[in-house]
C-alpha cells in the first residue's frame, strides 16, 4: 500500500496534514466522483481508523482516489504558531470553511475533476455548513454521516434538558467575567474538554451550525446517514445531537429533490461492525445519482 503523506496551509497559514491514495493505474471511476475527501469529527485525526479505512479501500477499488484529512480541530488541542492554541477544544467551527476550501484546492491541484466530501458527526455538520455557505461547484457529491444536530433551545426543550441548561449557565459566568479562553469539561451533547468561546461557538443561542437550518442551502445532491442506535439509548454520550433528528431529516429529505436519508439499523455513532452496510448504502446512492 503506497499512501503520500501531504500536507497544505490555509489562506490564514494554518499547516494541515493528510494523507492521499490514488487507485492503481489503469483503474477508471464509473461513479460520479474521482476524488473522496474524508474528515474526521472532533477531536479526530485523518490516521483514525473508524468506517473511513473501509470506506477508502472500496473507493481505491473503484477507481477513486482517497484523500483522508485533518482540519484544525483535529486532536484536542495543540500548538499552532502564529495561531496559539487549536484543536477541538479551542475551534471556531466557521474556520472550516478556510479548511474545507484549501483541501479541494489540493485535490484539484492533483487532477481531481469530480470531488466528493464524506464527513462523520463534527465533520459531516462542518460539511454541511460549508456546502451551505460556500456551494462550491468542484464538489459534486456530499456524504454527511451522523451530523449532530447543534441546537441549544432543542437541548433545553428535553426532559433532560437541565443538564445542559447548567453548562450554559456556569459558561454564561465565565462569559461575564471575560475569562472567553478558560477550558472546562462538559457532558452534554457531547463529554470533552473546551472553552467557554468555543462552547458558545457551537451551542450559543444564535445556532450557527443547526444542519436543519444550513440543508436548504445546500444545492448539490447530499446523502445523510445515521445509525438506528443514535439518540435510542442513555449510554450514547451525543444522545443530545441526535434526539428525533432522523425523524426531521427523513422528512425533510422526502420534500427535497437532492437530499437523500438513510437509517442504519442497528449502527452506532461509528457504525461498529456495519461499515458493509454503510457502504451498499453509499456506493448505491453514488450509482444512483
Amino acid at each position: 500500500m503506497i499512501v503520500d503523506l501531504v500536507s497544505v496551509e490555509t489562506s490564514d497559514g494554518v499547516t494541515l496534514d493528510g494523507s492521499f491514495r490514488r487507485p492503481e493505474e489503469g483503474t477508471r471511476s464509473n461513479l460520479p466522483i474521482d476524488c473522496m475527501i474524508m474528515h474526521h469529527g472532533i477531536g479526530g485525526s485523518f490516521y483514525d481508523a473508524h468506517f473511513h479505512e473501509v470506506m477508502a479501500e472500496n473507493f481505491l477499488a473503484r477507481g477513486v482516489a482517497v484523500l483522508r484529512v485533518n482540519n484544525r480541530g483535529h486532536d484536542l488541542a495543540y500548538n499552532a504558531p502564529p495561531h496559539g492554541r487549536l484543536g477541538g477544544a479551542f475551534e471556531s467551527v466557521d474556520d472550516c470553511r478556510k479548511d474545507w476550501k484549501t483541501w479541494i484546492d489540493f485535490a484539484e491541484s492533483q487532477g481531481c475533476e469530480r470531488i466528493g466530501l464524506w464527513g462523520h458527526s463534527l465533520g459531516a455538520v462542518k460539511t454541511i455548513y460549508f456546502m451551505a455557505m460556500e456551494n462550491d461547484a468542484r464538489v459534486k457529491r456530499v456524504i454527511a454521516s451522523s451530523p449532530p444536530r447543534f441546537s441549544g433551545s432543542d437541548y433545553l426543550a428535553r426532559p433532560d434538558g437541565g443538564i445542559f441548561g447548567a453548562e450554559v449557565e456556569y459558561v454564561r459566568k465565565l462569559a461575564d467575567a471575560g475569562d472567553m479562553e478558560a477550558l472546562f469539561t462538559i457532558t452534554v451533547p457531547t463529554p470533552t474538554l473546551m472553552t467557554a468561546g468555543t462552547f458558545l461557538d457551537k451551542y450559543g443561542p444564535e445556532e450557527r451550525y443547526d444542519i436543519l437550518r444550513h440543508l436548504p442551502d445546500v444545492s448539490g445532491p447530499i446523502l445523510i446517514t445515521i445509525g438506528g442506535l443514535e439518540g435510542n439509548r442513555p449510554e450514547f454520550a451525543d444522545r443530545f445531537g441526535f434526539g428525533g433528528l432522523a425523524g426531521k431529516i427523513s422528512e425533510f429529505a422526502e420534500n427535497s429533490g437532492n437530499v437523500s436519508f438513510n437509517l442504519i439499523d442497528g449502527g452506532d455513532h461509528f457504525y461498529t461492525g456495519l461499515t458493509d452496510e454503510l457502504w451498499s448504502v453509499a456506493e448505491a446512492w453514488l450509482a444512483k445519482t
